[in-house]
């Protein structure tokens, strides 16, 4: 019998009575209950017809909320959507101005389906100045800061990079940030729910994230955070009707909602939401600190039995440096994840990456260092 009181969540995640999951970074296994909420939102539609927005509204602020409480956010400042390509062009439509300042920093180890909303932007003025990597891993907190000047409108931080799990100094890279007048934009995406958060801490403008991987929530129910004072203060150009204080009044010119519902577009993905509620739920009254304890202690078992076994580990080794994925590279990883996945471990593989691995709460640590031994027989020589 085991001592970790984590396992006692397994019963609710099905998958895990069939398959080696160790790719919660990557997309969070479903908890059994959310089909039930799935069932419960088409059994309101089919029932109720229009009037089931009486309450899925309140549902989706609740979730908003929910999600919020996760990395320190007040009721009201957190918007649900459905991704967060959508959500960092929004944001963007909120900041930058003709005649004012137009640089986004970022950088090249940041996810690309957000950086092609800064490199679609220069044809209108936007200067996109990429910070590179001098090691594929990570991205020195000094060349960051050092990237930030008078010009700076906003700088782009990827807190868990995906491609090596490094965990950049959102802290440090913010306070230079405002120093500057500039904003903050954290995609916290490979973070929330594994790694604790505190945006109030941390003093960042936008916050964004996703339902899908560690918050076991499934795809389409993404959410911003934006700072309570900028609220008021701040008006997207992208908008719909939920972004007006009365979206049922369907007014023809639009007076922002008072909270974070104004970066809100048009009809939100209620079923993406209703599926999400229920992973985000467990993974709350888990704990993020409880999941980051284990996952900490896990994969540094993993990351010593990779070197022992002398693949190349493209993560940090330092843990207060990791987020909760490890990259494991070796000659022929890439053909090695089909074999796995085959063999019923569910891990992915990236390009300049490797195969990437990961325990959450619910994880056996025999499962999560079993990988081991099956890349040692499918490496080639």
């Amino acid at each position: 019998m085991s001592d970790d009181p984590l396992l006692a969540w397994r019963r609710l995640f099905p998958i895990l009575e069939k398959k080696t999951y160790l790719v919660s970074h990557s997309m969070g296994a479903m908890p059994r209950d959310a089909r039930e909420r799935l069932r419960a939102y088409a059994d309101e539609w089919a029932r109720e017809g229009i009037e089931a927005w009486e309450r899925w509204m309140p549902r989706l602020r609740e979730t908003a909320d929910l999600a919020g409480s996760l990395f320190g956010a007040p009721a009201g400042t957190v918007a649900m959507h459905q991704n967060v390509s959508t959500l960092a062009a929004i944001v963007l439509s909120a900041i930058h101005k003709p005649g004012g300042r137009n640089r986004v920093v970022t950088t090249d180890l940041n996810f690309p389906s957000i950086h092609y909303n800064w490199i679609r932007h220069r044809e209108v003025g936007l200067d996109v100045h990429v910070v590179e990597s001098p090691d594929g891993i990570e991205i020195p907190t000094e060349k960051m800061v050092d990237a930030i000047d008078e010009r700076t409108l906003l700088v782009v931080v990827d807190h868990g990079i995906f491609r090596s799990g490094c965990l950049q100094d959102v802290p440090a890279i913010a306070k230079a940030a405002r120093e500057k007048g500039a904003y903050t934009f954290v995609d916290a995406y490979q973070t929330v729910g594994c790694v604790p958060i505190d945006v109030r801490e941390w003093g960042v403008e936008f916050l964004a994230g996703g339902s899908h991987k560690w918050l076991c929530g499934g795809p389409g129910a993404a959410f911003l955070y934006v700072r309570p004072d900028l609220i008021p203060k701040l008006e997207p150009r992208i908008v719909g009707w939920f972004s007006h204080a009365r979206p049922f009044a369907f007014e023809n010119e639009i007076e922002f909602a008072p909270d974070a519902m104004r970066f809100a577009t048009g009809t939100p993905n209620i079923p993406g939401v209703a599926a999400a509620r229920e992973g985000i739920g467990i993974v709350a009254e888990v704990g993020p600190a409880a999941v980051r304890e284990k996952s900490v202690r896990l994969t540094q078992k993993l990351i010593a039995l990779a070197e022992e076994a002398g693949l190349n580990v493209n993560s940090p080794k330092d843990p207060n440096r990791r987020s909760g994925v490890v990259c494991l590279d070796f000659p022929g990883a890439e053909a090695a994840e089909r074999e796995l996945l085959g063999r019923g471990f569910q891990l992915d593989y990236r390009p300049r990456c490797g195969l990437r691995v990961s325990a959450h709460f619910y994880t056996r640590e025999d499962e999560l260092l079993s990988v081991i031994p099956a890349i040692r027989e499918l490496r080639r020589p």
